[in-house]
């Protein structure tokens, strides 16, 4: 089973550039960047999006204490020491806090229980808040922190051989975030990369505010973290594929309209910081979802992709047509998998190379399961699909929608609806209406009275999220942020 499994990570390195599994989809993707991201601030701000050849170093938290409190977890030291340690005297101040990180927790779509207290991220509104992934493991005694600090990292406590506490480790963030801090901080656009840098460090620095002094606070009693910056040798073998491509996006490849997006983003000084957050939350893993996409497809010399965005209310040919569509990519991320596959065994030098990567050359089952499914639930998650399950279509929910105008208008500026429609097709594939696409073959398999239609539900649900302003009939002005 392990090689099995280093047969198929070697194949999607390959394809992809980058570690792209079931379970690190979604929201992990923004969580592991920011954590990387504040990780490198908090040890010198100019280490942030540093464009050198240099292995990336960060400081990494667990924020396992605070996580354990929000799920009701075993407390390795017990209820008294914890209560002692976070200065809490009764079972009602205990509760409290309970409930106030309980809130905090990221909600994952799909998922269909309460997490433990590994599984449960808290949501980074302020840089106190952000922290890196840890799980549960067996720590010998001899592991425990030694009184003068010198071991990389170190737990708050001895505690007895064999037993179960916090290391911080990589176990819901799978490179996806490394991918997304990679593609900032090789920018090659230096006012770009330093004005993201600069907008960036605005949103991981510590905020000072009551929630963020306690999350610090709490932070200081947890069980494991870095003693010292962590190297991250992960991040350097990543391959971004940033190569202008005409099957990616009109010529623009994903990691250039990441590094726009993301720019465009941060740089909202007049924003809330809180809405800064959940915009990059949405657009960074729904742009690495679409590169995985585009690199299957130009695997398969398969022509730029078009997503037919249905937001309707009821089955149409529309709706019909984006649930094929969506069909239609997921075969493609398997397509490519075996293609790649295929050129890795006809390059390989041994029968043994040849047998690990036969069975991904010719499988279409569960050896493509998780990759594949990284792309569907990573949309879902973001918004970017109707669901999570059942029968599934493109569109854009009020938050992925509220990214997705983020992330192309910059500033405060406004934008005409006809003009913004053509540009998130143009730069994104995104059809709303066959207005939009010219003489692409895809406005041929649906009524123009349904597309019609279907532009209206897209207005509306603009104007509903307050970013829409109607001027008059004949005028309709998309604004960067609602008002």
């Amino acid at each position: 089973m392990a090689e099995r499994s280093r047969a198929k990570a070697e194949v999607v390195l390959q394809l992809f550039g980058v570690n792209l599994e079931h379970q690190g989809r979604g929201f992990y993707v923004s969580l592991e960047m920011l954590a990387i991201a504040r990780g490198a601030y908090v040890i010198d701000e100019d280490l942030l999006l540093a464009n050198d050849s240099s292995t990336i170093r960060y400081k990494r938290i667990s924020h396992d204490l605070a996580r354990r409190i929000a799920t009701r977890a075993t407390i390795v030291e017990g209820r008294d020491e914890l209560a002692k340690a976070v200065e809490l005297e009764t079972p009602e101040a205990f509760d409290t806090l309970r409930a106030l990180f309980s809130s905090l927790v990221v909600e994952v779509p799909g998922r269909k229980k309460a997490p433990s207290w590994f599984g449960a991220h808290l949501y980074p509104f302020v840089g106190e808040l952000i922290h890196y992934d840890a799980t549960e493991r067996v720590v010998p005694k001899s592991h425990a922190r030694s009184k003068d600090g010198s071991k990389r990292s170190r737990q708050a406590k001895t505690v007895d051989s064999g037993a179960k506490a916090p290391q911080i480790e990589r176990y819901l963030f799978r490179d996806g975030g490394g991918w997304a801090y990679k593609v900032l901080r090789t920018d090659s656009n230096d006012d770009r990369r330093i004005g993201t840098r600069q907008g960036l460090a605005e949103l991981v620095r510590d905020s000072g505010t009551p929630l963020g002094n306690l999350a610090k606070s709490l932070s200081a009693h947890d069980f494991d973290y870095d003693e010292e910056p962590y190297e991250d040798i992960f991040e350097g073998k990543i391959e971004i594929f940033d190569e202008s491509d005409p099957s990616c996006s009109n010529g623009s490849t994903w990691p250039e309209l990441m590094r726009d997006g993301v720019h465009n983003i941060v740089t909202r000084s007049a924003a809330p910081r809180a809405k800064r957050i959940e915009s990059l939350m949405h657009w960074v893993p729904y742009c690495l979802a679409r590169h995985q996409l585009c690199l299957a497809r130009r695997k398969l010399n398969v022509d730029t992709e078009a997503v037919l965005l249905d937001f309707g209310n009821e089955t149409s040919p529309l709706r019909t047509a984006s649930r094929k569509h969506l069909d239609e990519f997921r075969a493609d991320i398997v397509g490519a998998l075996n293609v790649q596959a295929k050129e890795m065994v006809s390059a390989a030098g041994s029968d043994t190379e040849i047998q690990r990567y036969e069975k991904f050359a010719r499988e279409t089952g569960a050896a493509v399961t998780s990759p594949r499914a990284f792309f569907t639930e990573t949309l879902a998650a973001v918004g970017a699909l109707n669901s999570t399950t059942g029968r599934r279509h493109f569109t854009l929910k009020p938050p992925m929608l509220e990214a997705i105008v983020s992330a192309t208008i910059a500033g405060d500026r406004e934008m005409e609806f006809g003009e913004f429609c053509k540009a998130i097709y143009q730069k994104y594939g995104l059809v709303v209406h066959s207005g939009t696409m010219g003489r692409d073959a895809l406005a041929y398999d649906v009524p123009p009275s349904v597309l019609d239609r279907n532009l209206n539900h897209f207005r509306d649900r603009l104007a509903a999220v307050g970013l829409l302003t109607q001027y008059s009939d004949a005028t309709s002005m998309v604004r960067g942020e609602p008002r």
